[in-house]
Formats: structure tokens, C-alpha cells, sequence
């Protein structure tokens, strides 16, 4: 009982204890105070001034200066004419007429040049035949003296023949080396008809050689 009643003797005087430092300190220390607000100033912000805008002048035109022209050169004075002599009055008035008489030729571009067509070219010659039997022409006489000397060869003769197919000259072109056979070929052919040349569609007169033969085996 004792050492009970010891123990709540002690706590009693520690809570004693505890409550006095409280109050003491309650009284010691000041209230507190709640935080007081700062004082606030104002400060004003100097607006800086605005731009002075104005309208600028308009700026004055540019005018184009008249450039100064050159003076124009004085005139050169002409040399005295001289007088020409009489011969040369005389050519220089025929030369003027002649000129004055002849047309001026125009030149023909080159381009129309090259344009035209070139000419057709003419047409081919067919020279003149006395070969074909619808012509009927005999076979030259072989002279009897000729067959026996046995004279034989070829002679060639010229013969100029017409637009209408007649023999209007013949001559001996090369002899055969017999006159009698030369003789008798010129009497046969002078009588003879030909197909005249012809260039295209027509008939033409034209000149042309040929061989007449005299052989002794078809004598």
C-alpha cells in the first residue's frame, strides 16, 4: 500500500511540475501574433512619348535635261566644176542614152531559181533502117565481071535520108577496094526506101552509115 500510495505521490508532484513550467511559459512568452501584411507601394511606369509621324514632303520630279544638240557642221564648199572638152561632152551624152534606153535586167532570186522545175530532157532519136520486107528493097545487082575476078567486100555508105523515108543524097563512106562494087551498092540504094528517124512521135530527116555486103557465096 505504501509503494502504491508513493507512486501517485511522485506522479502527482511530476504533473505538478509539468503544469507549472506551462504556466510559467504561458506568461513569460508574448502571444503570437498572426503575420501582418507588407505595405504595398505604387509604382507608376513612365509611358515613353509616341513617335513624332508626319508626312514626308513628296519628292520633287526628276526632269530630263535637254541635251544640247551638236551644231551641224558648216558645209564644205563644192571645188569649182571643171568644164569638160568638147569629145567628152560628146561620150558622156551617148553613155547617158544608152543607159537611159537599155532596161534594167532583174535578177532572179535564188530561191525561184531552185524552184523551177529543171527541162525535161528531149526525147531520144531512133535513126532511120532500110532493113524490113515490107520496104521491098531489091538486093544490089552483083556485077557478073566481079564474080568472075572474085571481086568481093563490104561498102559503106552514107545516105542522108527525108522526114518521108526517100534517099535525097548517098555517097561512099568506105570503098569495098573495087569500083565496080561501089558503083553497083550506089545504084541499088539510090532507088531504096527507109523508116525515117524519128524523135518521139516525129519524124525527122537524119544521115546515117550502113554496110552493103557482096559476098561471092551468095552471089
Amino acid at each position: 500500500m505504501e509503494s502504491s500510495f508513493s507512486r501517485y505521490t511522485m506522479l502527482a508532484a511530476i504533473t505538478a511540475g509539468h503544469v507549472g513550467l506551462l504556466l510559467s511559459m504561458s506568461h513569460a512568452a508574448p502571444p503570437a501574433q498572426p503575420p501582418q501584411p507588407l505595405p504595398m507601394e505604387m509604382v507608376t511606369i513612365p509611358t515613353p512619348p509616341a513617335p513624332d509621324i508626319r508626312p514626308q514632303p513628296p519628292a520633287p520630279a526628276k526632269t530630263a535635261s535637254a541635251k544640247p544638240r551638236k551644231a551641224a557642221p558648216a558645209p564644205r564648199p563644192l571645188p569649182a566644176p571643171v568644164k569638160p572638152s568638147p569629145k567628152t561632152i560628146t561620150t558622156d551624152t551617148r553613155a547617158e542614152a544608152v543607159t537611159s534606153k537599155t532596161p534594167a535586167v532583174a535578177e532572179t532570186p535564188a530561191a525561184s531559181r531552185s524552184e523551177t522545175a529543171p527541162p525535161a530532157p528531149p526525147a531520144p532519136v531512133i535513126p532511120p533502117t532500110h532493113i524490113g520486107g515490107h520496104l521491098g528493097n531489091p538486093r544490089p545487082v552483083y556485077p557478073p565481071l566481079s564474080i568472075e575476078l572474085g571481086e568481093a567486100g563490104a561498102v559503106g555508105l552514107r545516105v542522108a535520108v527525108s522526114a518521108d523515108g526517100r534517099a535525097q543524097e548517098v555517097s561512099v563512106a568506105r570503098s569495098s577496094g573495087f569500083p565496080r562494087l561501089d558503083r553497083a551498092a550506089l545504084q541499088a540504094v539510090r532507088n531504096w526506101r527507109f523508116r525515117p528517124a524519128t524523135r518521139g512521135n516525129e519524124a525527122i530527116p537524119y544521115t546515117y552509115v550502113f554496110n552493103v555486103d557482096f559476098d561471092l557465096t551468095k552471089a
